[in-house]
């Protein structure tokens, strides 16, 4: 019961991973500089392998979630989490590096949402929620609701990562 409670969660937190990892292969400058900045100097086609791994392991955990995939997305969010803390303690302006040219200043709300991520990914690592095929399975209303709240919920959790600290600053600099 409770994996099937964590399926559009885990899917979120997939769809993230493989969205990150497209991005990294698209435009690795972003990452490569992040990297830079916690003192991890990497070539550019490193990044670019990252990248490749994000997007596989994403797409494998969504469809064929189990301990094995469910742990390793927990494990590749905490590496998240990991350079999100150092890059808030080395330089408070620095590019997340998280989506290529669409990153944004790394922020508090990036650290929170890769816990939540690495703590979601690692309960579906104890209780592994059905892949995407499962939803297939569904009536075509239940499946609808999934796929489209799910991909609504991957965008907005995608926007949180990069428009809400831009906005959030903008919003506490204005002048009275």
């Amino acid at each position: 019961m409770i994996g099937v409670a964590l399926v559009p969660v885990f899917l979120v937190a997939c769809a993230l991973l493989a969205v990150s990892g497209i991005w990294k292969l698209r435009a690795p400058a972003s990452a490569r500089a992040s990297l830079q900045a916690v003192g991890v100097a990497v070539p550019l086609v490193a990044v670019r392998l990252i990248g490749v791994a994000e997007v596989a392991l994403g797409v494998v955990a969504a469809l064929r979630p189990g301990p094995l995939t469910a742990a390793l997305v927990s494990g590749a969010y905490g590496a998240f989490l990991f350079t999100t803390v150092r890059l808030l303690g080395v330089e408070g302006d620095a590019d997340c590096g998280c989506f290529g040219a669409a990153s944004a200043v790394v922020s508090r709300s990036h650290a929170v949402l890769n816990l939540v991520a690495c703590v979601c990914a690692a309960l579906a690592a104890a209780f592994p929620p059905p892949g995407v095929a499962w939803i297939a399975n569904r009536s075509p209303l239940v499946a609808v609701t999934l796929v489209v709240g799910t991909a609504a919920a991957a965008f907005a959790v995608y926007a949180v990562f990069t428009l809400f600290a831009p906005a959030w600053r903008a919003y506490g600099s204005r002048s009275a």
